[in-house]
């Protein structure tokens, strides 16, 4: 027994040592990468680059109420518990991966009642392929008792690295999976800051309704008392009304809008649609325009999700060739079997029931049909596949941030230019009230001013939240700024 341990023991030793692993280890693609955002959108020229995004980056804007929502979001939202509950069925799979390095020990007990035929001879059933036994050499017409009790050994020697690349695979493909977690997580922080920004733009145009309404209401009444004394005509009063209405009309539209933004909330932070209260605030009056530090091009690659997802099934990919690789090579097995065997139960448990059987076995495949030939094909295509997708991925990235730099300059500029226009049209409603009062104009010039002005405000309140929405656009593009550790389950 201990020099047939020695044996196997030195066998194990040498095949260990000199294991050849099939496949490449991987390395990551060559791409094109640019020094600067400059060179994708010259306007990014002046945006800060020696740093990321901060790990909480929505704290940047300075609200309160948007980051406790936000952490509400992250902490109940459905999404990220079914993406982090994936993230546990990943690390299981590498667990399952990882068994077939191990020796597989199985424990049976048995006890058989045997009747052997009186027509047969000792030993016949081995010219049938059945495996040597009591009942196989047992005298032809007995009958006994058998009591069985025995431990299974089944172990695979990687020796081609096939079970060691799949190994690889799993860790790859659950790496994949913890970059989806992070996807969904961030991809729900800007929903939630979309909406809670459309929700404050919304209350901006209800204010600026009501006020509107309030002003217009406040003309009506002097317009009639001025009809009333003939310093006005009807039409003047019907124009007037005609505004009034347009404003009051605004009002339910307005609150339908904010409600329905308000569910969607409520769903996005785990919330029943109608229990979120979120008193009336105009957006200026709750948000910063934040400055949004960059980084550099090549941070992308190490930030994005969608490219360290993209990258990590290359990584399981390439692994898997290396598997259909050491298809083609001898699988070797250690297999045995020891235990008790007696057919009187007194004596089922004495030294002399002890047996054992173990050796190596190998098998080499010689015809499979093309099985091995075509699941090496579907690996390499596969990777091929992978390897164009991933350089896809870093394109897209590249081109969403550059997009979004420029956009959030341009707004920057078209802000500056709208509360220009809207200090002139308060300047025209001003002018032509006088120019009106003085009877130097019509009350119809009155009335577009009143126009131009609601139309300036609400246009400045809708690229104020556009350029928050493309803010938070920009932050999801280039990776958020998260750590790793950030939706990863405990261990």
């Amino acid at each position: 027994m201990s020099r047939t341990t020695s044996t196997l023991g030195t066998i194990v030793a040498t095949l260990a040592l000199g294991a050849c692993v099939q496949g490449n280890d991987y390395q990551r693609p060559q791409t094109e990468t640019p020094d600067s955002w400059s060179r994708l959108a010259p306007i990014a020229a002046t945006v800060s680059s020696d740093r990321g995004p901060e790990t909480a980056w929505w704290k940047t804007f300075q609200n309160d109420e948007l980051s406790e929502l936000i952490e509400r979001a992250l902490q109940h939202n459905h999404d990220v518990k079914r993406a982090v509950a994936r993230i546990v069925e990943g690390r299981a799979s590498v667990m399952s991966a990882t068994a077939g390095l191990f020796p597989h020990l199985n424990l049976s007990s048995a006890y058989t009642n045997i009747a052997v035929s009186e027509n047969t001879l000792a030993g016949l059933g081995l010219a049938t392929g059945q495996r040597p036994g009591s009942s196989i050499f047992a005298t032809p017409g007995t009958t006994f008792d058998l009591w069985n009790g025995a431990m299974d050994l089944r172990w695979e020697i990687d020796f081609w690295g096939r079970i060691r690349r799949g190994r690889e695979a799993a860790q790859a493909e659950t790496k994949a999976v913890e970059e989806d977690a992070r996807a969904v997580a961030l991809s729900l922080i800007s929903e939630v800051g979309q909406s809670y920004f459309r929700i404050r733009e919304l209350d901006e145009q209800f204010d600026i309704a009501t006020r509107t309404l309030a002003v217009r209401q406040e003309s009506l009444e002097i317009i009639q008392k001025r009809a009333g004394v003939g310093l006005a005509s009807d039409l003047d009063v019907k124009r007037t009304e005609v505004l009034a209405a347009e404003a009051a009309g605004l009002i339910p539209d307005l609150t339908r809008l904010r409600a329905i933004e308000s569910h969607r909330l409520e769903v996005l932070t785990g919330m029943t649609p109608g229990s979120l209260d979120l008193s009336r605030k105009p957006l200026r009056a709750v948000i910063a325009q934040p400055d949004i530090p960059v980084g550099l091009p090549s941070q992308l690659l190490e930030r994005r999700p969608d490219i360290l997802q993209a990258e990590a099934t290359l990584i399981a990919s390439n692994a898997r060739i290396g598997q259909a690789r050491a298809y083609f090579f001898p699988t070797l097995m250690i297999t045995g079997q020891g235990g008790l065997q007696s057919t009187d139960f007194a004596k089922w448990f004495t030294g002399n029931s002890f047996n054992y059987s173990i050796g190596p076995s190998v098998t080499l495949p010689i015809f499979q049909g093309g099985t091995n030939l075509a699941r090496l094909d579907q690996a390499e295509s596969r990777y091929q596949q992978l390897l164009e997708s991933y350089r896809q991925t870093i394109l897209q990235a590249f081109r969403e941030v550059a997009d979004l730099l420029v956009s959030v300059h341009a707004r920057g500029e078209q802000l500056t230019h709208q509360r220009a226009q809207l200090t002139a049209a308060q300047e025209a409603v001003r002018l032509a009230q006088v120019r009106y009062r003085k009877g130097m104009v019509n009350y119809l010039d009155v009335l577009d001013a009143q126009r131009a002005v609601l139309t300036a405000e609400n246009q400045l309140v809708f690229t104020e939240r556009a350029r928050l929405t493309e803010m938070v656009s920009l932050f999801k593009a280039l990776g958020g700024g998260w750590e790793p550790a950030s939706v990863t389950p405990p261990s």
